[in-house]
């Protein structure tokens, strides 16, 4: 076998073997990509936080910002029926 076949095909198996990896990251990248919008987005601390809310707001049940925090608008309108958000 003569030094430019041997390039060739060494040209060749490189080609195919970088085609081959690109095509495997590629579907790895989709598979973790359709997990990802799968899975709900749960943010450090939140728990806590509506914890704290609604323990607070069972001693201050008047403070507006506190119904808005925890997304009650109803209790909002209730405190106040013309303060517009």
């Amino acid at each position: 076998m003569s030094n430019k076949n041997f390039q060739k095909e060494l040209d060749f198996l490189l080609f195919a073997t970088f085609s081959v990896l690109i095509l495997l990251l590629s579907i790895f990248n989709l598979q973790n990509l359709n997990k990802s919008r799968e899975t709900t987005i749960t943010v450090l601390g939140a728990e806590t936080n509506n914890l704290f809310w609604n323990d607070f707001m069972t001693k201050h049940p008047t403070y507006i910002d506190g119904w808005v925090e925890l997304n009650r608008m109803d209790k909002v309108k209730e405190i106040d029926p013309n303060l517009t958000l």
